[in-house]
């Protein structure tokens, strides 16, 4: 039975030894897909209707707090899946609640076998897997409808390790970040939670409803090249650079920072680009990725 763990934090074992599936949602509070697949879930796995067979299935409730102000975090600069980091898991926990969270959840996960992390993005935009390359990842993310993926090797996009994905990684377990598309989009729900299903039917964690036959996807791969942040100089674009991985070109110029041109480097992939409301001196405004395959 489902039993609640800590708030917003629901677990099952079931009776045979099996993988450790961590399914998180709401890590960000304003994104609610993730947030509406987790709680499809819970009801059905604490009323009977979906079983564990074996193995362990824990539920999460990302950033509580967030999610009850529908915001991104408590505070613009609390950003909960920045702080999966060394640096922070090891030290004292500091006064706000994203870091509580942090050093609560980090026990969880440090034991998955799989993680799955459902995000969503600050501009409409297709939905896409933000994680690393790899056939054993790719057993587990072939569920969900997309063929894009985009990896971060270098730590671009946080400046170190700090996501939960990553965190997973380093704990050596397989971390996947699925970001399902707009965060005010809440239509891929069913389908995501549809997919998170098979995942559990195919890793044995319970029965499948039906045939399980996985989908065969040819994949578009990019790797994170460059964080574009905002400087005190402000920013204003050369052209409409809103499109979910739009193409630029090596010497294309993407806009200016004051009267400072961003230049683009190479042929790139612009992504990840944030909301004019959002905007904040030292955050991104967007990142450019390479395609590696």
């Amino acid at each position: 039975m489902l039993k609640e763990i800590g708030s917003g934090i629901w677990q099952v074992e079931g009776p045979k030894p099996g993988p450790h599936i961590v399914v998180i949602g709401g890590t960000h509070g304003d994104e609610r897909t993730g947030i509406e697949v987790v709680k499809s879930l819970q009801p059905m796995f604490a009323g009977g209707e979906k079983r564990v067979e074996k193995g362990k299935l824990t539920l999460i409730l990302g950033n509580e707090e967030a999610i009850r102000l529908v915001k991104r975090a408590t505070l613009p600069e609390h950003n909960l899946n920045r702080l999966f980091s060394d640096g922070h898991l090891a030290g004292p926990v500091l006064d706000f609640y994203e870091s509580r969270r942090a050093h609560q959840l980090a026990p969880i996960l440090s034991t998955a076998d799989i993680s799955i992390d459902i995000h969503s993005t600050a501009l409409p935009s297709m939905p896409f897997l933000a994680n690393l390359f790899g056939a054993k990842r790719e057993k587990v993310y072939r569920w969900f409808g997309t063929d894009i993926v985009l990896a971060d090797p270098d730590f671009i996009l946080g400046g170190h390790r700090a996501s939960t994905d990553e965190y997973v990684e380093s704990c050596g377990g397989i971390g996947i970040c699925f970001e399902t598309g707009w965060e005010k989009d809440t239509s891929t729900r069913a389908v995501v939670t549809e997919s998170i299903l098979n995942i559990l039917a195919d890793q044995g964690l319970m029965k499948p409803d039906g045939p399980l036959r996985p989908p065969k996807r040819k994949y578009r791969k990019y790797q994170f090249s460059k964080r574009v942040p905002l400087t005190k100089a402000g920013f204003r674009y050369a052209g409409d650079y809103s499109g979910s991985f739009q193409d630029v070109k090596k010497g294309e110029i993407i806009g200016y920072h004051g009267d400072v041109p961003e230049i683009a480097e190479e042929d790139s992939a612009i992504v990840l680009q944030k909301s004019r409301e959002k905007w904040a001196i030292g955050d991104e405004l967007f990142f450019l990725a390479r395609r590696v395959k």
